[in-house]
This record gives C-alpha cells, sequence and structure tokens, in this order.
C-alpha cells in the first residue's frame, strides 16, 4: 500500500491497495515519486477554480488552471501512462449557450507535447431528464472522455472493451453507463442508511473501472487527483491495483467510506 504523505491527509478506509487523502492536489502530488503511476484517471471541475460568468470566455483561465496538474502528471506517469479525463461540456451562467474553455485546454495541452490516443464519448441516458430553469437547449446526454499521453506508445488493453458484459454497453468508443450496477446501488443504499443524498457529479462505477482495465495492469499504480466520491479509487481497489486519491473537499468523507463500505469478501454488502 502506498503511504499517505500525514496521517491527517487520510480517510481510513480498509483498503488493501491504496490510500485516500484530503487536501490540495498539487501539493500531494509532489510527494508521489517520478515515473511511477501507471494511469491517471480523473474528472477535473468543469470550471476549474472559477465560476463561468463571461459568454465570450475562451478558456485562458481554465488553461492556466489545468495545465500545472498535467506539468505534474508528465511528472509522475511512467513513460507508457496515459491521462483519461473528463473535462464535460459546460453551460454559461450568463446566456444559453456553451463555453468553449474545455476545447482550449485541449489545444493548449496538445501544443505543449501531449498526445491524443483516443476520444470516448459517455452517454448517460440519466441526463436527459430537462434541467429545471435550463437553456432551451437539447439535453446534454454525452460527456467526452479524454486520453491522452506523451507518447502514442502506451500500455492499451482494448480487450477491456469487450471484457464481461460490455458488450452491450460499449459499441466502439460510444459508452453507455448508469447508475443502476450493483456497486452504485451498494453506496446509495449506504448513504440512504445514513440519511444522505447520492452526489450528483459522480461517475457511475463503471466508468472509472473501465479505464482502469483499458490503461493498466494488475498491481499498476492508479491516481485521482480529484477523487470526488472515490469512485476510480473504488474501481483500481476491486481489480487489484494500487492507487491513490486525492480530494479537497473534506465534506465528501462519508461518500468515500459509503462507496468503498460496499466492499465485503468481494461482493457488495446486503440491502
Amino acid at each position: 500500500m502506498t503511504e499517505p504523505t500525514t496521517t491527517e491527509d487520510r480517510c481510513p478506509l480498509e483498503a488493501d491497495h491504496g490510500t485516500f487523502q484530503w487536501g490540495d492536489s498539487l501539493e500531494l502530488m509532489k510527494a508521489v515519486p517520478d515515473a511511477g503511476v501507471d494511469a491517471v484517471v480523473c474528472s477535473p471541475p468543469f470550471e476549474g477554480g472559477e465560476l463561468i460568468a463571461d459568454e465570450g470566455r475562451t478558456g485562458d483561465a481554465f488553461v492556466a488552471w489545468i495545465e500545472p496538474f498535467f506539468r505534474q502528471f508528465q511528472r509522475v506517469l511512467r513513460p507508457s501512462g496515459c491521462v483519461a479525463f473528463e473535462l464535460g461540456g459546460i453551460w454559461l451562467s450568463d446566456a444559453p449557450g456553451k463555453a468553449v474553455q474545455h476545447a482550449s485546454a485541449l489545444r493548449a495541452l496538445a501544443a505543449s507535447g501531449w498526445r491524443l490516443v483516443q476520444d470516448y464519448y459517455y452517454y448517460n441516458p440519466q441526463l436527459l431528464q430537462p434541467e429545471p430553469g435550463g437553456a432551451p437547449r437539447a439535453a446534454d446526454s454525452v460527456t467526452p472522455i479524454w486520453v491522452m499521453a506523451r507518447t502514442y506508445d502506451v500500455q492499451y488493453d482494448v480487450e477491456a472493451l469487450r471484457r464481461g458484459d460490455r458488450s452491450a454497453v460499449v459499441r466502439g468508443n460510444l459508452l453507455e453507463f448508469d447508475t443502476s450496477g450493483t456497486w452504485d446501488q451498494a453506496y446509495e443504499k449506504t448513504l440512504a442508511r445514513l440519511g444522505l443524498e447520492p452526489y450528483g457529479d459522480r461517475w457511475p462505477t463503471a466508468v472509472p473501472e473501465l479505464f482502469v482495465e483499458l490503461l493498466t495492469r494488475p498491481g499498476g499504480l492508479v491516481l485521482d487527483p480529484f477523487a470526488g466520491t472515490g469512485a476510480t479509487c473504488f474501481a483500481a481497489e476491486r481489480l487489484g491495483r494500487r492507487w491513490i486519491g486525492i480530494e479537497r473537499d473534506r465534506g465528501l468523507e462519508q461518500h468515500v467510506r459509503a462507496m468503498f463500505s460496499g466492499v465485503r469478501n468481494g461482493a457488495p454488502s446486503p440491502a
């Protein structure tokens, strides 16, 4: 198990393969050794450190915010390692249109030497419900997930796309997952017993699970610096990968515990 930077930053989970830390990702990643991580699988905050309030925003602020993270990723990744990340597509707060900051970020990363290995499109039918008071536009039902690396010669187990029962939900690079799976339901039931609502901005556990299998081998090291409820860490734990999770919002601790509480000898907790 990888040791955390400080004991107070660790969420004391009963996990065999990794540690969950609380705090600033850029600071805590400094303790991760060079060239030891096999994959970064994450969903950064769609708005970076700021809210989007300008219709003409080109993404400069977002690019300036995210580039330091990718410099750390470049340092900690093995030469064959990848970053799989979701940047979403976010509505402007003051107009019925979309921001372009995420396209700006991809262009800036490519200009700094990152290579686009493949793009995936995560279709979530649960998102088709119209948002109350939202823009009079089609619902955002597809979220892009980008796989980038410093080289095209990467660890990439394409058989993971066909493994298990994924044939029904993986169509090329179109993914169809929702939160009706066994592990997500165990998480939600645990929260219900605590009187808490599920975290709205989380990945279904099947999404990071796929990318952990796709980009790493058993025993490899997975990093999620925006770990949220711990879905990526949970997937890595179940798949026998080592992992490091970092999250700045300590208010999500009960959600992380609920995510991991489903593991009892490899099976979900009973309802």
